[in-house]
């Protein structure tokens, strides 16, 4: 009887304990499941992404990169769609502005450094210093200087694309052999003898495309400039701290520049062609040279046939007499970057930062560097080997160049729309360099006193 009075109890004890057990199950796993339910949400939440580019899949190394860097996003991510718009050089910049003058800019998009202070001024895009410090390996994967363009005190308000010069001259050694021309010019009067040299021959002595109203600007005065009137000059106005357009030295690039014209070293529709166009003109070795950034290594090594390919050489603006600039500078920096709309939040602001580090990984950087372009990170792991012979000439070259800033990238854009229209009203002799920079001036000055 003992005995059996004894097991009951014990029986009695454990189904107790066992209902206390399970209820304690029961309570944890109720209150287990909200934070299940909120993480298998955001694993399938379905986010659609707008982004708006100008990467047209065109072969150049920025191309591939971005393309490469995009498709590895999308399978990483399969519950994002992005839904792009990929355009021009020239229609991108200016739809952005107009999407942005509208209050209606995508998602994600590409902005230029002179665009950063209207859009940051008007709440549209908004500094990324808690992302990049919340991943500090993202951060510091960034070449030194990389994020200049888009720095305003202490606020990071783009993520670069890219590193790069935005002058260099592409010249068919062969043609100025045949002119006569053994060496590129050491200084700029020898530059304009080569000039009179290559006409002389039939040749157009340099192609360009200014359609787009901004190539003769970032392309060539960018640096030209600073040949004569040195890199302080242009800080100081960038910085207004007294220099002038109507400066003699800012004056004299101008001068040099409408020289150039007079002396028919361009072609005649100039203001016709934009930078893609002007290259056929040197492809069909009609052209001697032409002016464009380092971008365009990777289109000529996929565009120009071969022998003209192997014939080409490159170099830099030579150095003005009496100027006050460094003979090694050439414009150059990031220019552009990614940015993401102010209004993002959530999951949707988190899938767009999460495609700006895809947009700067070495699945971008990589393709980049491999086919001869410039990559704003840094990139510890390529195949050499498959660097063109261009841009291994462009690697030497590099090693005495020094970045001074674009014109058109750190100066405001109604600024550089003077600039750029007068620049294009110059060439076909309608405005003299001296009326050009009072115009520029002038609206310099207007917007100092806003």
């Amino acid at each position: 009887m003992k005995n059996s009075r004894f097991i009951k109890r014990v029986l009695a004890i454990l189904v107790v304990f066992g209902l206390v057990l399970s209820l304690a199950a029961c309570k944890k796993k109720t209150a287990e499941q909200p934070q299940q339910s909120s993480q298998n949400k955001n694993i399938e939440e379905k986010i659609t992404l707008t982004f708006t580019h100008m990467f047209t899949n065109d072969g150049s190394a920025i191309s591939d990169g971005f393309y490469n860097a995009l498709n590895e996003y999308k399978k990483a991510h399969p519950n994002v769609t992005i839904k792009q718009e990929a355009l021009s050089h020239d229609t991108y910049e200016t739809k952005i502005k107009t999407l942005a003058a509208g209050g209606e800019l995508p998602d994600v998009f590409v902005i230029k450094g002179s665009m950063v202070d209207p859009f940051y001024n008007n709440g549209q895009i908004a500094p990324l210093n808690d992302a990049l410090d919340s991943d500090m390996a993202w951060k510091n994967s960034f070449v030194e200087g990389a994020f200049d363009d888009f720095k305003r005190g202490d606020k990071i308000l783009g993520i670069p694309i890219q590193v790069q010069p935005t002058s260099l001259i592409f010249y068919n050694r062969e043609i100025f052999k045949e002119a006569g021309i053994n060496e590129f010019p050491k200084d700029w009067n020898e530059f304009k003898d080569a000039v009179k040299k290559l006409r002389a021959k039939g040749y157009i002595p340099i192609t360009a495309g200014n359609k787009g109203k901004w190539l003769v600007e970032s392309c060539i005065l960018s640096t030209l400039g600073d040949r004569f009137t040195g890199t302080d000059w242009f800080v100081s106005i960038r910085d207004r701290k007294g220099a002038k357009f109507t400066d003699p030295e800012f004056v004299n690039a101008l001068r040099a520049i409408d020289e150039l014209v007079k002396m028919k070293a361009f072609n005649s529709d100039i203001n016709s062609l934009d930078n893609n166009q002007q290259r056929t003109l040197y492809y069909n070795k009609k052209a001697a040279m032409f002016f464009e950034g380092g971008w365009a290594i990777s289109l000529v090594t996929n565009e120009a046939p071969k022998d003209v390919l192997d014939a080409t050489e490159l170099a830099i603006i030579p150095p003005v007499p009496g100027g006050k600039g460094l003979p090694n500078t050439v414009s150059g920096g990031a220019g552009w970057a990614f940015q993401i709309n102010a209004n993002l939040d959530g999951s949707k602001k988190n899938a767009a930062i999460e495609l700006l580090k895809a947009l700067s990984s070495e699945a971008y950087s990589r393709p980049m560097l491999e086919k001869g372009g410039f990559p704003a990170t840094k990139v510890t792991n390529y195949d050499e080997s498959k660097l063109s012979t261009l841009a291994k000439k462009y690697q030497q070259l590099a090693k005495n160049i020094k970045y001074v800033p674009v014109y058109d990238v750190q100066l405001s854009p109604g600024v550089i729309e003077v600039m750029n229209s007068g620049l294009q009203d110059m060439i076909i002799g309608t405005l003299t360099p001296e009326k050009l920079a009072q115009k520029i001036q002038q609206e310099y000055e207007r917007e100092a006193s806003k």
